[in-house]
């Protein structure tokens, strides 16, 4: 029994991990979700605001970071500005530093130029709400205390209507606030992203049209990565996941076959 415990853990060790040092290339079906997703951005004018509302913590990290990474890459190549904040206290600060500063290495980004975080304030229903009437209201200054009037690209920003695009990354129900608050209330198109047990409760908004698409789990970033033509995080990870369960079949499979056969011998006993 240790021997076929080891070996399986042996495999599985093996199946997880040679995904992230030869990262093989996939062909994926994005799905409908995804595509309009990624088309909406598409079709953004260059040099349009988006603003990023980063609300997960470390442990959602895996699925929702790489979201983050590949929209952002989008955007940048459509040479637009990204603001930064979060819902989340400072978990989604860190959060969102730690993937937008990721993806600026590898585009050549800069902070204060292309993108700038924003920050932390209090109270879900009060911050939606006062950024639709008077965004300065609430987000006066950056992280760093840069006044937000001194950021060129925010100058003239005055409610969330002047951002093009908002697009909520969560681990939790702060996207349903985004939509009943900015997307009903002052009609900014919203995208949301979630992790994977998340994203179900998100689908009626989608087909009632009031959200543009979802990024749900790992699947949907790896299927954002896809279409941007840049596989990264999600990709390798949606085939080391895959990997794990290709082994986890596997001796299931093998564990039936044993015990059918074992229970035939048993009978002829």
């Amino acid at each position: 029994m240790d021997k076929v415990r080891l070996t399986l853990y042996g495999l599985m060790a093996i199946a997880l991990t040679v995904p992230f040092f030869f990262k093989p290339r996939i062909t994926l079906e994005p799905s409908p979700e995804v595509k309009d997703a990624y088309n909406f951005v598409e079709n953004l004018p260059d040099n349009c605001r988006v603003l990023f509302s980063i609300d997960y913590g470390p442990s959602s990290q895996p699925e929702t970071h790489p979201m983050v990474v590949a929209m952002a890459r989008h955007l940048f190549k459509k040479n637009c500005k990204i603001a930064v904040m979060t819902l989340w206290r400072f978990e989604g600060i860190m959060m969102g530093n730690e993937a937008m500063n990721y993806v600026t290495r590898k585009v050549g980004a800069e902070y204060g130029k292309d993108w700038v975080m924003l920050g932390f304030r209090p109270g879900i229903t009060a911050v939606l709400t006062n950024i639709g009437t008077d965004f300065k209201s609430v987000f006066d200054t950056d992280v760093k205390g840069t006044p937000t009037d001194q950021i060129p690209w925010l100058k003239d920003v005055k409610t969330i209507k002047d951002f093009d695009l908002v697009v909520d990354f969560a681990a939790g129900s702060t996207g349903e606030s985004w939509v009943m608050i900015t997307g009903a209330r002052y009609g900014v198109p919203i995208i949301l992203g979630s992790t994977a047990v998340i994203a179900p409760s998100l689908y009626p908004f989608y087909q009632a049209e009031q959200i543009e698409g979802i990024l749900g789990g790992l699947k949907g970033a790896a299927d954002y990565e896809y279409l941007v033509g840049h596989p990264d995080m999600a990709t390798t990870g949606m085939l080391a996941q895959t990997g794990g369960h290709l082994v986890i079949l596997i001796f299931i499979l093998i564990g039936n076959i044993l015990y059918f056969f074992g229970k035939r011998e048993r009978r002829r006993l």
